[in-house]
């Protein structure tokens, strides 16, 4: 097995472990695409005419870097926690 093969499977089993324990994990931009699950941020949601559900939780957070210095974060949600907005 090579090593990005490796790296891969192993940031899935992080995640998959962190949401059955219902701990939030962290993950940098680069991994964002890697995810074993689909999650949003609420912009996003929201550009695609999505919002929140009532009492759902973030999952995670994501790290990036911002193009003029610095870092940046986004707060995950899974995909399911939203509804389409009326």
């Amino acid at each position: 097995m090579n090593q990005k093969l490796k790296a891969e499977l192993e940031l899935k089993i992080y995640v998959c472990q962190c949401l059955i324990d219902g701990k939030k994990f962290h993950i940098d931009d680069s991994q964002r695409q890697k995810l074993p699950v689909e999650c949003m941020t609420k912009t996003e949601a929201k550009k695609k005419g999505f919002v929140l559900k009532r009492g759902a939780k973030p999952v995670g957070e994501w790290g990036f870097q911002i193009v003029t210095g610095g870092r940046g974060y986004g707060v995950l949600y899974l995909s399911s926690s939203f509804k389409v907005e009326k």
